[in-house]
C-alpha cells in the first residue's frame, strides 16, 4: 500500500534524523580519541569519500526512483537492471579514485592521504547497493520502509565503527561505511523481494543515464560546494589542527541539510509522478505549495535556534578542546541551512524534468565560493571559509527560488513566512538570559520547541490540515 506523500516525509525525516543522532555519536568520538589533527585528516578523507560516493548514493538510484515512481507495473524489472549498472559504475568509480589519489594529495600538499583514498576507494563499491533499494522504496512510494532501510544503515554504520575503530583508528572509522552498506544492501534485498509490478521492461538507457548523469552532478556539486571550503583550508593554511576545528563545525552545521534530505527523497518521485504527461498542474502546484510552507516551518527555527546557541551546540557533541568551531559553526548553520532549501527547490525542479537548471546554479555557487575562499581565507582563515560557502548559499538559493515560485506558478507564502519568523523570534528570546550549559541544551531545545508550536498554533498558522496530517503519520507508523 502506497503511504501518503507528507506523512513519508515525515517519517523519512525522522529516519534522518535517526542517521543523524547516530553520526554524532561516532564523529565527537573519533574527535576525542584522534585529536584535532587526525580528525582534521579525517574530515578530508570522508569528504574526498563522499563526493565520490554521491554517485553512487544518489546518481543511478535517484533514476531509479523516478522511472519507478513513473511505471510502477514493471517496478522489479528496473530494479534488477538498476543493480547490475550501478555495479558497473561502482567499479568505474573505486578505479578513478585510485588514478585520482596520488594527484588529490598533491593538490592538498600532503602525500600522506594517498593511503586513505586510496582505501576509501573498496569502501565506496561496498556501500554502492543500498541506495538502490533505498530509491526504489522512494519510488514505490513504501516510505516507512524506506526510513526503516535507512535507519538500518545508519545503526549497521554505527556498530561497525564502534568495533573497528579501537582496533583500527582511522581505518576502522572508516570501514564502517562499507560495514553498513553490506548489511543495508542484505536487508534491503529482503524487504522488496515481493515488491512492485513483475512485467518485463528494458530500461531507455540514454533517458536513464541522462537523467541520472544531471541529477547526480548537481548533487556532486552540492558536496562538493560544502567541502571546497574545508579542502581550501586545508591546501591554504596548511594546518591540520584548524582543519580539525573547521571539520567539527561542518560537521555539525550540515544537520539541517542531512536532515530534510528524507524530504527530498519524497519530492523527487512525487513530483515527477505530478508532472507527467497528462497529470493536473494544479495538483502539482498545490502539493509543491505547501511541501515549501513545511519547510519553511523546519528550517527557519533550526538555523536561528543552533546559531544562537552555537557555543553550547558545539561543547555538547565534542566536549572539551573545540569550542574555537562555534563562532564558525555560527556562520555555517545559516549557509548549510540556505543549502538544504536549495536542496527540496533542487528535487522539484529535478522530478519535473528540468534538472539542468539546478545543475547550472550549482556551478555557479562553486564557482563564487571559489573565488571567495582565495581572497578571504588568506586574511580570514576559517571565518573566511565559512562566510565563503553562506555567500555563495545564499546566491544560489535566491536564484533557483526565483526560477521555482516563476515556473511553477506559486504564490510565495508570506503569511507562513510571517507567523514563523515572529514564532522563532519569540522562541530565540529566552536564549539571551538562559545560558543553558551543554548538559542541559537538550532541555532548553525541547522547551523552546513547545513555545514555536504553541505560538504558530496562536497566530492560527497550524490548521486542520496540519492536525489531520498528525492523526495519519500516527495511524501509518503502526504500519511500520
Amino acid at each position: 500500500m502506497k503511504q501518503s506523500k507528507f506523512t513519508g516525509a515525515i517519517a523519512l525525516t525522522v529516519a534522518q534524523a535517526i542517521v543523524l543522532f547516530l553520526g554524532f555519536i561516532i564523529h565527537p568520538l573519533i574527535g576525542r580519541m584522534l585529536g584535532k589533527a587526525e580528525y582534521g585528516i579525517f574530515g578530508v578523507v570522508l569528504s574526498f569519500q563522499t563526493i565520490f560516493g554521491i554517485i553512487l548514493t544518489l546518481g543511478v538510484p535517484s533514476a531509479v526512483s523516478k522511472f519507478v515512481a513513473q511505471n510502477t507495473q514493471y517496478a522489479r524489472s528496473i530494479l534488477a537492471q538498476a543493480l547490475k549498472i550501478q555495479i558497473g559504475v561502482g567499479l568505474c568509480i573505486s578505479l578513478i579514485v585510485v588514478l585520482l589519489s596520488p594527484i588529490a594529495s598533491s593538490l592538498l600538499h600532503d602525500n600522506s592521504l594517498t593511503k586513505y583514498f586510496i582505501f576509501i576507494a573498496g569502501v565506496i563499491f561496498l556501500q554502492g547497493l543500498y541506495p538502490i533499494f533505498v530509491q526504489f522504496l522512494s519510488g514505490m512510494h513504501r516510505f516507512n520502509k524506506q526510513a526503516l532501510l535507512t535507519s538500518s544503515y545508519a545503526i549497521a554504520k554505527v556498530l561497525g565503527a564502534v568495533s573497528l575503530i579501537y582496533l583500527f583508528r582511522l581505518y576502522g572509522a572508516l570501514s564502517s561505511f562499507a560495514v553498513g552498506g553490506i548489511i543495508a544492501a542484505f536487508l534491503g534485498w529482503y524487504i522488496t523481494r515481493n515488491i512492485g509490478g513483475t512485467k518485463p521492461y528494458t530500461i531507455p538507457l540514454k533517458s536513464f543515464f541522462a537523467f541520472a548523469g544531471t541529477y547526480a552532478v548537481i548533487l556532486l556539486g552540492l558536496q562538493i560546494l560544502m567541502s571546497q571550503d574545508l579542502f581550501m583550508v586545508k591546501a591554504i593554511l596548511k594546518d591540520d589542527a584548524l582543519a580539525g576545528d573547521y571539520n567539527a563545525a561542518v560537521n555539525l552545521s550540515r544537520i539541517p541539510y542531512m536532515l530534510l534530505q528524507g524530504m527530498a527523497f519524497v519530492l523527487l518521485p512525487s513530483v515527477s509522478a505530478l508532472t507527467r504527461p497528462g497529470a493536473s498542474h494544479d495538483s502539482a502546484a498545490i502539493f509543491i505549495r505547501d511541501a515549501l510552507r513545511y519547510l519553511i516551518a523546519l528550517i527557519v527555527p533550526t538555523v536561528v535556534l543552533a546559531s544562537a546557541t552555537s557555543k553550547g551546540f558545539v561543547t555538547f557533541f565534542y566536549r572539551v578542546g573545540y569550542e574555537s568551531a562555534a563562532p564558525i559553526f555560527t556562520i555555517l548553520i545559516v549557509g548549510l541551512g540556505a543549502l538544504s532549501f536549495y536542496l527540496l527547490l533542487a528535487n522539484i525542479v529535478a522530478g519535473a524534468g528540468k534538472p539542468k537548471i539546478a545543475l547550472y546554479i550549482t556551478g555557479l555557487m562553486i564557482g563564487i565560493s571559489a573565488i571567495l575562499g582565495y581572497f578571504l581565507i588568506p586574511q580570514y582563515e576559517l571565518r573566511g571559509a565559512a562566510w565563503q560557502t553562506t555567500i555563495a548559499a545564499l546566491i544560489g538559493l535566491t536564484a533557483l527560488a526565483i526560477y521555482t515560485f516563476r515556473t511553477f506558478q506559486i504564490p510565495y507564502p508570506i503569511k507562513s513566512t510571517i507567523h514563523i519568523l515572529i514564532a522563532t523570534s519569540i522562541m530565540v528570546l529566552p536564549t539571551y538570559f538562559w545560558k543553558a550549559s551543554s548538559l542541559m541544551l537538550p532541555i532548553q531545545y525541547a522547551v523552546l520547541g513547545v513555545i514555536y508550536i504553541a505560538v504558530l498554533w496562536i497566530l492560527g498558522e497550524i490548521n486542520e490540515q496540519d492536525t489531520a496530517l498528525l492523526r495519519s503519520l500516527k495511524k501509518s507508523s503502526r504500519t511500520l
